[in-house]
């Protein structure tokens, strides 16, 4: 490759946190106009790598040049003044701000009087929504636009920094299919203006479609890159795992008993009679698309969100009203889909994170913390789930992967051995490696008698690891399935079609 083909080169790039070395010494490069995919399991340094190119962390060692110039970014500002864009996982965007100061946030244009030109902000912004076809006001509050829209309004507001290279970050993560097609097609149509794209994505199958090359990190190590005429999904598993996975859901034997949940006719201000129940040692998957109620039902179901009427009956007897003090008392465990607002008190420790949950477990009879058991039980979590962290005690939620971060999540439940798992898209931003370790401890839990119940918006994943589907629509369960009777398009059928009240 000649250096006029190249617009990015790296070469041994270190990066180490609280001692610990993440990054060990990755080289590769990127080709000028191409997208270059960048893939492997949460925690392989994806995101640490990007983040050292888009000038959020310095590098602890290594050789960046960009367009035949040495590159030494002491900040993101050095990023954006050097033509690189960074589309991040958390958006950064000013809520309270309108479209177009959040674009121009950064370099505001002044009049002759040194005051802000609002007018220019608005011209400006509205060529670049025009030419990208994006249904948007420039004097729009982000605060009031949908996430796939505001996800948009961070690719115009990089755009108009003349950015050069553009780096997405798993853009996708809650984005709609609607919203997903949108933006692919706004990463084809800059890209057919030039712009190169590093595209970091857990989903293969987008990495597949969109990308020229893909490269391979396991372990803050580069594996290789392959070309689009080499890909193949088992070949690319294999790199980022390091060993083959053969069946991407694993199977145990489970003996499926008696009823141990039943909800009847749950209301609640989107959800209209919902009734279901679930059996010891079995895995009920919901299935529905955005807005249809799946998420409001097991917010109700937890006494997160008010119930209108219904009843639960969980062991045979009525539950009552829920809260959740009331279901983590009783076995019943909650794993909301919101891991950063909700699961996660991202500026506290891994330990206090892990161990939150079943504090009243580990107080004595003075109501001291056990600190021993504390200790003993979130190394076990840590091991168990095969956390990737460098010490429990000084690291903080935050500087966790995403994956990491859910296997947390996922932890401080287990802890308590709950006999309801209830799981709200448990695999949204995971790797495929983590994704089957999930899958595992869903089924090992059914195995020891648990019921557990998963909403996912992967159909594919519902029918590789569930023993029945609900499907619902409008609030309401449309139609239910058994396994051995699944249908793809039967099952979105009834997720689409128009419910008659």
């Amino acid at each position: 490759m000649s250096q006029n083909d190249t617009i990015l080169s790296l070469s041994d790039i270190r990066k180490s946190f609280f001692g610990v070395e993440v990054l060990h010494g990755i080289s590769f490069n990127v080709k000028r106009g191409e997208i270059h995919g960048l893939v492997g399991e949460n925690g392989a340094g994806k995101s640490t790598l990007m983040n050292v190119l888009g000038g959020v962390f310095p590098s602890d060692g290594g050789i960046m040049v960009v367009d035949g110039n040495e590159y030494v970014p002491n900040s993101a500002l050095d990023a954006t003044n050097n033509g690189i864009g960074f589309v991040h996982q958390e958006l950064n965007l000013f809520g309270n701000l309108t479209v177009a100061e959040n674009v121009f946030v950064q370099d505001l244009p002044l009049t002759k009087l040194k005051t802000v030109d609002a007018k220019t902000m608005i011209r400006v912004t509205e060529e670049y929504i025009e030419k990208f076809e994006v249904d948007v006001k420039a004097t729009a509050r982000v605060m009031d636009l949908l996430v796939g829209m505001q996800q948009m309004v961070e690719i115009v507001k990089v755009l108009a920094n003349n950015a050069r290279i553009v780096i997405f970050d798993e853009p996708t993560t809650s984005l709609s299919h609607k919203e997903k097609e949108n933006l692919f097609r706004l990463i084809k149509q800059i890209n057919d203006d030039g712009v190169t794209i590093i595209y970091i994505s857990h989903i293969l199958e987008d990495v597949f479609r969109l990308c020229d090359s893909i490269s391979v990190l396991r372990d803050g190590n580069m594996v290789g890159t392959i070309e689009r005429e080499e890909f193949d999904r088992n070949r690319v598993i294999q790199m980022m795992v390091g060993r083959e996975l053969t069946n991407i859901y694993p199977s145990l034997d489970k003996d499926i008993g008696e009823v141990i949940y039943q909800a009847k006719g749950i209301t609640n201000h989107l959800n209209k009679g919902v009734s279901f129940e679930i059996h010891k040692g079995e895995i009920v998957g919901m299935f529905g698309l955005m807005g249809a109620g799946r998420t409001e039902l097991v917010r109700s179901l937890f006494g997160v969100d008010s119930m209108d009427s219904g009843t639960i009956d969980f062991n045979g007897e009525d539950f009552g009203k829920p809260t959740p003090d009331k279901c983590v008392q009783a076995g019943i465990a909650f794993i909301t889909e919101d891991r950063r607002g909700e699961g996660l008190m991202m500026p506290r420790p891994i330990i206090e994170n892990l161990c939150v949950v079943n504090l009243y477990k580990m107080t004595n009879k003075l109501g001291m913390m056990d600190t021993k058991a504390e200790d003993e039980e979130s190394d076990k979590a840590i091991e168990n789930f095969r956390i990737r962290c460098n010490d429990k005690f000084l690291q903080f939620a935050q500087s966790l992967s995403g994956g990491n971060q859910q296997k947390v999540v996922i932890g401080k439940w287990m802890m308590g051995n709950p006999e309801i798992l209830i799981l709200d898209e448990p695999t949204k931003g995971v790797d495929v490696g983590s994704k089957y370790d999930i899958y595992l401890l869903m089924l090992e839990m059914a195995r020891d008698g648990a019921g557990v119940f998963m909403i996912s918006s992967e159909m594919e994943e519902l029918m590789g690891v569930c023993d029945r589907i609900l499907v619902m629509n409008s609030g309401t369960i449309t139609a239910e399935f058994v396994k051995g009777d699944y249908n793809p398009e039967t099952i979105i059928s009834y997720a689409v079609q128009e419910v008659v009240s």
